[in-house]
């Protein structure tokens, strides 16, 4: 290889092809000439990403950059050489912030990293820019290259995954299978309904490429017309998957059932016009609006009917399940010791301090809860973590909180001789006439433990600032009686005192639930009555039918 300097000060370089021939790879006369000349014979035929096989001493890509200010470069070169020539002799002072040099790489991981950038920007229209010299030095390796490229262009992927959605009342809807609480329900709800499933499955800790590969096969093979996931699972901190559905029009639901903050404000990149978050607390449409969400709606929970139901059950399974006060709920010790391990040890006890006030005083923001309970140097501290490390206290207070809220409420049920069905962080906290059981499984034998008590006792997780949990749709469901605590948007959701019971103070929570043991008649008409609210207005479908409305509104 040799740098070539012409009378007129061109540079040029002289290299040697793999059959033992010379060629040069600019002309010594006018290489900015011929690189016009190169680029005025390219037609991108409107693409945004173009793909550039060659770099040379870089003449035509900063006429490229010149030409389309906007469009994203990606610049093949094979040696690192002519990479280095070009920094100290070519053009590549002209180049923008644009180009992606993609050096040294073998053919086929060159091949990759196209496809790896090609799908964080969105996917794109692509064409591809061969610089004719180097490429025909150079055939065994740009060609297999070209070749590859050739055939994504020739298929168009964008446009097999971009097309007109919403057409028919039937729907396809692709949903994100992480084995995750609720995806059986919204399956079988949306089946219901009349809608086709599809199903994308993922696994929490696998690789980007793995999920854009089955999210982009599952639209080319089945053209959903929108995808839905919870929690915003299936998506990644960069946005990477947001912005291909943005690029290629496709609308996603992402239905929250816990805390967003946790997950959305270290993902700030997942905000497009293209997703549509439902919120199960209205207490987060504020935040998630801030965060550049455009559409955020509140969607409770709800209850799966075929699940939970009315059951008689024999005397085996009331022997084994039966009690006159039952609970069922996590401690949070596991949860609350694990999400402390994340947060500096001098930020230890004032986690322990806003745990203390946020359970003590329901409704009171996390943010708030957590800077009004730091010391000064605790604050200075809190300040200088990123985003993410805020994420993890605010997720430590808020498992610490509830545990002492649901402990603190269960101690107002000791005369009763509650059972408890949960982990065995409960034999650590209760004891006396407290029994605590294994874990139900949540399909088969809860809705059997629900018919089974007599009284079902609720206490919220901390988290829910306004919300109600899934107990609350689906002790009801089963016809069963529920004791709940007093949360906001429960006086929207049921006829509080005639198909729910609440209570406001954890003074509260012994006498009424003496009253309603005695007092079989009224607790068997309340229950009754809740029964009817739910399967009238709170199942899952009733909620999927409501998510199926909004996208056909917004994005139909």
């Amino acid at each position: 290889m040799e740098l070539i300097r012409s009378p007129k000060g061109h540079h040029s370089l002289r290299v040697t092809c793999p059959d033992g021939t010379a060629r040069m790879l600019h002309s010594l006369y006018g290489p900015e000439e011929e690189a016009t000349a190169l680029v005025d014979a390219f037609d991108p035929g409107g693409a945004r990403f173009v793909v550039v096989l060659g770099l040379g001493l870089g003449f035509h890509v900063a006429e490229l950059c010149r030409r389309y200010p906007a469009t994203e470069l990606i610049v093949i070169e094979g040696k690192a050489e002519i990479r280095d020539l070009c920094g100290k002799h070519g053009k590549a002072d002209r180049f923008s912030e644009k180009v992606h040099l993609v050096v040294g790489s073998s053919p086929l991981d060159a091949v990759s990293e196209i496809s790896r950038l090609h799908l964080r920007a969105g996917l794109p229209p692509l064409a591809v820019f061969p610089f004719a010299p180097e490429v025909a030095a150079f055939p065994e390796y740009y060609g297999p290259i070209r070749g590859a490229l050739d055939r994504t262009v020739s298929v168009r992927l964008w446009d097999r995954l971009r097309y007109p959605k919403f057409r028919g009342e039937a729907l396809t809807v692709a949903l994100f299978d992480f084995g995750y609480f609720l995806t059986e329900e919204i399956a079988r709800a949306a089946r219901a309904l009349g809608h086709s499933v599809v199903r994308v499955p993922g696994e929490k800790g696998e690789s980007l490429g793995d999920m854009l590969g089955r999210a982009i096969e599952t639209i080319a093979a089945h053209r959903p017309d929108f995808f839905l996931t919870v929690n915003h699972l299936g998506f990644d901190e960069d946005g990477v998957l947001a912005n291909l559905f943005r690029s290629i029009e496709m609308p996603a639901a992402i239905w929250y059932v816990d805390s967003p903050n946790v997950v959305v404000k270290a993902f700030p990149r997942n905000a497009t016009p293209y997703s549509a978050v439902f919120i199960w607390d209205e207490g987060y449409l504020g935040e998630l609006r801030s965060l550049g969400f455009e559409n955020v709606s509140y969607l409770p929970l709800a209850a799966d009917e075929t699940v939970f139901r009315r059951r008689s059950l024999s005397p085996q399974e009331t022997r084994k399940l039966g009690t006159a006060v039952g609970f069922v709920g996590d401690s949070m010790v596991v949860p609350a010791r694990d999400h402390l391990r994340k947060v500096p040890v001098e930020l230890h006890a004032a986690v322990e301090r806003a745990a203390h006030r946020l359970q003590g005083t329901r409704g009171v923001p996390i943010a708030e809860s957590v800077g009004e309970s730091m010391e000064p140097a605790e604050r200075e501290a809190f300040e200088t973590l990123a985003e993410k490390g805020k994420s993890d206290l605010e997720a430590a207070v808020l498992c610490r909180a509830t545990l002492l809220y649901r402990l603190s409420c269960l101690r107002e049920l000791w005369e009763f001789n509650p059972c408890i069905r949960g982990d065995d962080g409960w034999k650590g906290l209760v004891s006396g006439n407290f029994r605590v059981a294994p874990r139900l499984n949540y399909y088969k034998e809860l809705p059997l433990f629900y018919n089974a008590c007599r009284l079902n006792f609720n206490a919220t997780s901390v988290q829910m600032g306004k919300a109600v949990n899934q107990r609350v749709f689906d002790v009801p469901a089963c016809g069963a009686f529920l004791l709940t605590d007093h949360q906001e948007a429960i006086e929207a959701l049921f006829e509080v005192g005639k198909e729910v019971v609440t209570y406001r103070e954890r003074g509260e929570i012994a006498e009424l639930s003496r009253y309603y043991l005695r007092e079989d008649d009224a607790r068997k008409a309340l229950a009754e009555r809740g029964r009817r609210r739910v399967l009238s207005e709170h199942t899952y479908r009733h909620r999927i039918g409501g998510i199926v409305r909004f996208m056909r509104t917004v994005y139909g």
